[in-house]
């Protein structure tokens, strides 16, 4: 079965390869995931599942305003990227907390991997149908009879979708494409499955208008940046202690940097991702894209990263219908959650 879409698979092509297998030489390399520092600091290794961008601002942005270190922590906020696996990294203890999506953990899981979810960062999955503003698709049945380029991590996805929707996939021509939106531009296409953070932002930047709508919003739950950790952590009173003010300072983080996106963004361009030269108007624009996905949800209500029994359940019943073996029971654990709010929806 392909791999589901995710930002991995969609912009490197990893499909199916076995998570455990593909991290082995990632997680021989990294360092522990907790030891203490000189300064009597915890120190915590915190894989990243994507790039030092706003992806990942309220994470800096817990560093940059020093919650981290509130916690009594010296925490390490390492970079992900394409080739980067997060998984192996937790099951062999290289790091201590990573991120990444509720679709792939459910299957490295399924592959032996004793891992459990905590938190959820993005409470929307921002995978979306894009298409031009000057010839827009609107709705899910607005495709029928149209051209979807869709990348082949994706196609098992839509059809899905389609199916949930009472919609012939047949109806629909996919068309085999990869991350360049350009051909939807060309006219290569009618739409194009994209993520809303992503070539959205992309084509407007370039003076293109789009017109997008998610696949959330017709059944497909899947969360996206969630907190993951190994069932070894939680089970030990002390490191379970750290995750629990890990999360903590990352909700402060993120309250902060949701309050003022632009800033936010200035801070990771001219500090964080500094190396990668980043263009601020840009990700200023992906920041305030985030931003709509992150405080969705129950989170609005809830508060920040938190995970509702509804929400869940819809991840579990998604993950189910794309035929991923998953059970709320199994691979979630909202008790760091009740731990870190204590009754309160806002730190």
């Amino acid at each position: 079965m392909p791999a589901p879409f995710s930002r991995r698979a969609f912009l490197s092509g990893v499909g199916g390869v076995s998570l455990l297998a593909a991290g082995m030489a990632l997680s021989a390399c990294s360092s522990s995931s907790t030891t203490p520092s000189a300064s009597g600091l915890a120190k915590v290794n915190f894989q990243l599942g994507w790039l030092a961008n706003v992806e990942n601002m309220g994470l800096f942005m817990a560093d940059h305003a020093g919650y981290f270190r509130d916690e009594r922590l010296d925490v390490t906020l390492t970079p992900g990227g394409p080739s980067v696996v997060v998984e192996p990294l937790l099951v062999s203890g290289k790091a201590m907390v990573g991120l990444d999506s509720v679709d792939t953990i459910a299957k490295a899981r399924n592959e032996g991997a004793a891992l459990k979810i905590v938190a959820a960062t993005m409470q929307t999955n921002p995978t979306a149908i894009m298409s031009l503003a000057s010839a827009p698709v609107r709705t899910l049945k607005d495709l029928v009879g149209k051209r979807l380029g869709v990348q082949q991590s994706g196609v098992e996805i839509v059809n899905t979708v389609f199916k949930a929707n009472g919609i012939d996939p047949a109806g629909v021509t996919i068309v085999p494409m990869q991350f360049d939106p350009a051909p939807l531009v060309a006219g290569d296409c009618d739409a194009f499955m994209s993520l809303l953070v992503n070539q959205p932002i992309q084509l407007d930047l370039e003076g293109v208008k789009t017109t997008t709508f998610t696949l959330a919003e017709y059944g497909y739950n899947v969360w996206a940046d969630v907190l993951l950790v190994s069932e070894q952590t939680l089970a030990d009173k002390d490191k379970r202690e750290l995750i629990v003010k890990i999360v903590r300072a990352s909700v402060r983080g993120w309250q902060d940097a949701l309050s003022d996106t632009d800033a936010a963004a200035k801070i990771v361009v001219e500090k964080y991702g500094k190396s990668l030269n980043l263009d601020l108007k840009a990700q200023q624009k992906t920041a305030a894209a985030f931003q709509s996905v992150i405080e969705a949800g129950d989170a609005k209500t809830n508060g920040l990263l938190t995970m509702s029994a509804k929400g869940i359940a819809d991840n579990i019943a998604t993950l189910n219908s794309l035929g991923i073996k998953a059970t709320a029971e199994e691979l979630f654990d909202t008790s760091v959650l009740g731990d870190v709010y204590a009754g309160k929806t806002r730190l």
